[in-house]
């Protein structure tokens, strides 16, 4: 870019470096309205960009990863990789303007893809048991009987400081017991 000075009436040369799939953030914006604009999900854009912990708290002006750079192999084309990304041709253009639709991939060039990961990271609704119940009715609550270690007692009376069980006789039922060795 020739930027005119206008003090010492020259011309100045700037270079400008654009990052490729990044986006600074406009007034107004969040990661929900930039998701839609790339037709995907806020959670991609949020899950490429591991320095922002808060998905509501960006700034304007704060420059964000928006797709994720893909270098292209032997063979690809903007439909394979789109079918490989689970994303369209219009969004993978979308998100490299210097792309159109007949442009001939480069091997080894790199390009922006934003990749549908919400699709295959959803596990689809499962069917419901023939055996669902409310869970009011599948709670039982405990009692005392529940505990299998209620049958017996524990001290702490020997003197080696080992513990010493004694038969609870109240308790309704003793541990299974083999058969033929009753006590």
């Amino acid at each position: 870019i020739v930027v005119p000075d206008s003090a010492n009436h020259t011309m100045r040369c700037i270079t400008v470096t654009v990052l490729q799939c990044r986006k600074c953030v406009a007034p107004g914006e969040s990661l929900d309205s930039i998701a839609r604009l790339l037709g995907t999900h806020w959670r991609v854009i949020w899950s490429t960009n591991p320095g922002l912990l808060d998905p509501t708290g960006i700034q304007e002006g704060q420059a964000i990863t928006t797709a994720l750079k893909y270098a292209t192999k032997s063979g690809d084309s903007l439909a394979s990789i789109a079918m490989r990304f689970g994303t369209s041709v219009q969004i993978l253009l979308s998100v490299n303007p210097t792309l159109s639709a007949d442009s001939v991939l480069a091997t080894g060039g790199v390009m922006c893809v934003v990749p549908d990961v919400v699709r295959y990271d959803m596990c689809p609704e499962q069917p419901r048991s023939s055996t669902w119940e409310p869970l009011d009715e599948q709670y039982v609550e405990p009692d005392y009987f529940d505990n299998p270690y209620n049958w017996e007692y524990v001290a702490w009376t020997d003197p080696r400081g080992q513990p010493v069980k004694e038969k609870n006789i109240d308790y309704p039922q003793l541990p299974a017991q083999v058969v033929g060795q009753q006590p």
